[in-house]
């Protein structure tokens, strides 16, 4: 999943971070996992149409401290 190339990537294929829907009542692991299951490929989706590839440092924050970064941002 990380290794998808952005400026290749079938865009139909992609999903767009504005038509993910989280239950704001649900705990924090279940927004998570509901997240990744919308999203599909947390490496790579479409945020307003455009293409977006995230890749992490070895020993920087995981995927789901990014993940929660963005939803407490409201980004």
């Amino acid at each position: 999943m990380k290794n998808v190339d952005p400026r290749t990537v079938d865009r139909s294929q992609l999903v767009d971070r504005e038509s993910v829907r989280l239950d704001p009542d649900a705990g924090y692991e279940e927004r998570l996992k509901s997240h990744i299951r919308q999203i599909r490929n947390p490496y790579c989706y479409l945020d307003g149409g455009i293409v977006v590839k995230l890749a992490f440092q070895p020993k920087g924050p995981t995927i789901e401290e990014r993940v929660n970064s963005v939803y407490l941002s409201g980004s």
